[in-house]
């Protein structure tokens, strides 16, 4: 099977959530996927996409990003053998991804302005530290 040539976003998300999250800033698309995937891994949970809209290409993907969809892919199933389907995986980081952009997105929306950073920075101390939340 050959590899998708893109990552795919639930169709009108891009103006709806994307476009519209401040911390995303001047990140490239593959950065705000990537970050909207983590967030709903994170959460642990993950939501198939109805609609799709191409939101990225593949090719732009670096070897630490296809690393962490891998990571994200195995934990998933349980398997590494879902690294021998590219297609599978992708799937599984637009699943994740839907599903943490509306997370990130409700998150944002139900704080204080400008405080999703101190909320976000310290749920890290929290993981890297081994501390439950």
């Amino acid at each position: 099977m050959a590899q998708p040539d893109r990552l795919f976003i639930e169709k009108g998300e891009r103006e709806t959530l994307y476009d519209k999250i401040e911390i995303f800033g001047e990140k490239s698309r593959k950065e705000q996927f990537l970050f909207a995937m983590a967030f709903g891994f994170k959460n642990k949970i993950k939501r198939p996409l109805e609609t799709k809209e191409g939101f990225f290409l593949t090719k732009d993907l670096r070897v630490e990003d296809e690393a962490l969809m891998d990571i994200v892919a195995v934990y998933d199933t349980g398997s590494a053998d879902i690294l021998s389907d590219r297609g599978k995986v992708f799937k599984i980081a637009e699943e994740y991804a839907h599903a943490g952009i509306n997370l990130l997105h409700g998150k944002i929306s139900s704080i204080e302005y400008g405080s999703f950073n101190k909320h976000f920075e310290e749920d890290l101390y929290k993981i890297l530290n081994g501390i439950e939340h």
